[in-house]
């Protein structure tokens, strides 16, 4: 699959993007500005992780891959960068989370060794790449995301399927095995959730709903249980438990190409 960066410049007009604008909910608006929260300082460790192993790549497509992995996810952070500016003034604690997003990340560089770096990325690769394939793929989870905002997920979904085994196999080729791999995944979860958890529960305690439980129970309801968007990406990640998994083996190249066509396409949302 082409790994092509994009030069994307989009414009959050505070005065213009609703407060609440996925699906006019709280909860969840709040929840994906949690994840936004996460991505910049993310996206900077994913690409240190992957740099820190670029010299033990032999074959020159995987070097090629790596290449545009890296300026797709500098892009991610920028852009994601510009759309936490829209997040801070309406929740101006926003800046704090993010350092202290940054300050636990350079914990975890401190402590892991580059392998296991390397190893965290690719747990967490595996993470955004479900949450992309069903952003692109379910029309009812994006459906209500507003019109202002939705380029930015879209365009950022569908380069995260574009690039999401170039970790995994800069892993294997630097010889990474099955224990670190599966190990990490299963800390790597747990510590995600947690860290999103708590990044959420500010936002939703700002917005005065985290002690409403009926504000949030139907929304929680809606992605986890029935008809549950979340809860139907746990086969996907429990594949990434077996030994001979490999990301491409959920073929999304379909579903890309339709994508990067109504996006970037002649006639493409983003073609300018």
């Amino acid at each position: 699959m082409t790994i092509e960066r994009r030069d994307v410049d989009l414009d959050f007009d505070p005065a213009s993007v609703p407060r609440d604008w996925c699906r006019g909910d709280a909860y969840e608006t709040t929840f994906m500005n949690a994840l936004s929260l996460l991505f910049p300082d993310g996206e900077r460790f994913f690409v240190e992780a992957v740099k820190q192993h670029r010299h033990l790549v032999a074959s020159p497509e995987l070097l090629a891959d790596v290449v545009g992995f890296i300026g797709q996810e500098a892009m991610h952070g920028k852009e994601h960068r510009a759309f936490n500016q829209l997040i801070a003034t309406q929740f101006p604690q926003a800046p704090r989370l993010e350092k202290r997003v940054r300050a636990f990340l350079l914990g975890v560089r401190r402590v892991l060794s580059p392998r296991s770096q390397l190893a965290v990325t690719c747990a967490l690769e595996h993470f955004t790449a479900m949450l992309a394939e069903g952003l692109l793929s379910d029309e009812r989870l994006r459906g209500g995301i507003d019109p202002q905002v939705l380029p930015l997920w879209m365009w950022h979904a569908l380069e995260e399927s574009e690039h999401k085994a170039v970790a995994f196999d800069v892993y294997r080729a630097a010889g990474g095995g099955y224990a670190r791999r599966a190990a990490l995944m299963a800390v790597t979860t747990v510590i995600f959730l947690a860290v999103h958890a708590i990044v959420h529960a500010h936002l939703m305690a700002t917005r005065g709903i985290l002690a409403r439980p009926w504000r949030w129970a139907r929304p929680l309801v809606r992605l986890w249980i029935y008809p549950g968007h979340f809860g139907r990406l746990v086969p996907a990640y429990l594949a990434y438990f077996a030994p001979r998994f490999h990301p491409d083996d959920r073929d999304t190249r379909a579903l890309v190409d339709a994508w990067r066509e109504r996006l970037f396409g002649a006639h493409g949302q983003l073609a300018a």
